[in-house]
């Protein structure tokens, strides 16, 4: 049986404009993790969740889920096809951040599920960070801007490539008081 994720691949990043097939895509692949888990309730977040946000082309999605279940929510996507986190120690098993690629339309997608302690201060912020570039279209240039500059600085590996925007999302997160008890800033 083909599942409906296929293997991810680590590329170097490029910051490119919007993809607008993007929620379209993310809204496939949140049926495909509600029909193998009933109740769980997946959102887009990211940069992706953004129309007209230039990012890395990659499907952030949030999955909040009760510490005792992250196991099973855990087993599940595995079964869907994603596969976790190549740097185990980024994402603990207590907070997991499995990946996968989806072929949509002709393109290969590739997609980062967050499975997150739905009371950690982390799920407030990814949903706040994502809000203020959806309501703040100079925030999204600002943000936009900073993401080239780091690429043609030459950072083109998605872990130091992350931890070049660090900073800067942290003073928004601050900015808007999303900023709490050392939540890690939000994938976008």
């Amino acid at each position: 049986m083909r599942r409906p994720i296929e293997p991810y691949c680590r590329v170097p990043i490029v910051v490119r404009e919007a993809d607008p097939r993007a929620s379209e895509v993310a809204g496939r692949v949140i049926a495909l993790i509600a029909a193998r888990r009933p109740g769980a309730e997946a959102e887009h977040v990211g940069s992706s969740a953004v129309p007209g946000l230039a990012g890395k082309g990659t499907i952030d999605l949030l999955l909040p889920s009760s510490p005792d279940e992250i196991p099973a929510v855990t087993r599940d996507l595995l079964a869907l096809g994603f596969q976790p986190q190549v740097i185990p120690t980024a994402f603990p098993p207590t907070r997991p951040m499995l990946q996968g690629v989806i072929r949509h339309d002709g393109t290969s997608f590739r997609v980062h599920v967050h499975v997150v302690p739905e009371s950690s201060p982390e799920v407030p912020a990814i949903r706040g960070f994502r809000d203020a570039l959806l309501a703040d279209p100079a925030l999204r240039e600002e943000y936009a801007a900073l993401k080239r500059a780091i690429v043609a600085g030459g950072t083109v590996d998605s872990i130091a490539f992350t931890k070049a925007k660090n900073g800067y999302i942290v003073g928004v997160l601050e900015r808007f008081g999303l900023a709490g008890d050392g939540a890690p800033p939000p994938p976008a």
